[in-house]
C-alpha cells in the first residue's frame, strides 16, 4: 500500500465541497452523501491503484509527472513519489481548474 498525503489546500479543497454539499446545494442528503462517499472511495483506491488516473500532461500544458482522477463532477489532482501519493488538489470540473492548480 501507498503511504497517502493531503497538502493543506486538498484539504481545504474537501473541506469546501463537504460544506457546499451540506448546506448550499439544491440536492437531498442521499445525493450529498453519494457525492462525497465518490470522492472518498477514489481517494481510498490511491492506497492501492496508484496509477488509476491519467497524466495531467496528456491535459494540460504542466510539466511533471502528475496525475488526475475524475469523479463526477470533481477531479482529484495528484502525484506518486516512490511509495508515497501526494493529494494537491480536489476541484469541481466545470472550475478554470487549470489556473487554480499551481503545478
Amino acid at each position: 500500500m501507498y503511504k497517502m498525503v493531503y497538502l493543506q489546500r486538498a484539504l481545504d479543497d474537501l473541506e469546501e465541497i463537504h460544506f457546499y454539499v451540506a448546506n448550499v446545494a439544491d440536492i437531498d442528503q442521499q445525493d450529498a452523501q453519494e457525492l462525497t462517499d465518490g470522492i472518498l472511495h477514489a481517494l481510498s483506491n490511491l492506497e492501492t491503484f496508484p496509477f488509476i488516473g491519467s497524466s495531467v500532461a496528456d491535459r494540460l500544458d504542466i510539466r511533471g509527472d502528475y496525475r488526475v482522477i475524475i469523479t463526477k463532477p470533481y477531479l482529484i489532482f495528484y502525484r506518486v513519489i516512490t511509495t508515497q501519493v501526494t493529494i494537491y488538489r480536489v476541484l469541481h470540473s466545470k472550475r478554470y481548474y487549470s489556473a487554480l492548480l499551481d503545478l
